[in-house]
């Protein structure tokens, strides 16, 4: 299973990326509220998964894009061996998962609440958005490459245009 958590792509560099994507979402600003509500999914226990939720925290907390789309941009860590998903999502009001390298966990648990909520999902482990996670950042070459499962995206409730969709490996 390790081959499954491996990020080709630096959190430093997926962050800047994933808040660009989210601006090619059509239906971005009718889904979410006043705020655009992160919920970054990880096992404190599984060390790579905290890592990962360390720096996504840092690097979000550094960067110098605080919206998108006009919209305030806010994170909310979600550590799902202790947390109910469903649970979280309606007492944070969360838009968007980011999920972090999850040991000896199926893509499904978060699947399952973010089709029922709506919940555009975002990662930087390319084989998750194969399982069923809508966006992912992947590798070609030497650069980054934006990885969109339609199907999946679509069910979460994600529009995204053209112009994006043409840049993207696209899974439909």
């Amino acid at each position: 299973m390790s081959r499954a958590e491996e990020m080709a792509v630096p959190v430093k560099v997926q962050i800047p990326l994933f808040l660009k994507i989210l601006t090619f979402d059509r239906k971005l600003k009718a889904r979410v509220g006043n705020e655009i509500v992160i919920g970054i999914v990880y096992q404190r226990k599984f060390r790579r998964s905290l890592n990962v939720k360390n720096k996504f925290v840092d690097m979000m907390d550094e960067s110098s894009i605080k919206k998108a789309e006009d919209v305030p941009i806010r994170q909310v860590p979600i550590d799902i061996d202790k947390t109910d998903l469903a649970g979280a999502v309606s007492r944070n009001n969360i838009d968007i998962f980011y999920v972090a390298p999850l040991r000896a966990l199926g893509v499904k648990i978060v699947t399952g609440v973010s089709r029922a909520e709506q919940i555009l999902t975002l990662t930087g482990v390319p084989d998750y958005v194969e399982s069923g996670l809508a966006v992912g950042i992947g590798i070609k070459g030497e650069k980054p490459r934006v990885i969109i499962n339609l199907p999946a995206a679509k069910a979460e409730g994600a529009d995204f245009s053209s112009q994006l969709l043409k840049l993207a490996k696209v899974i439909e």
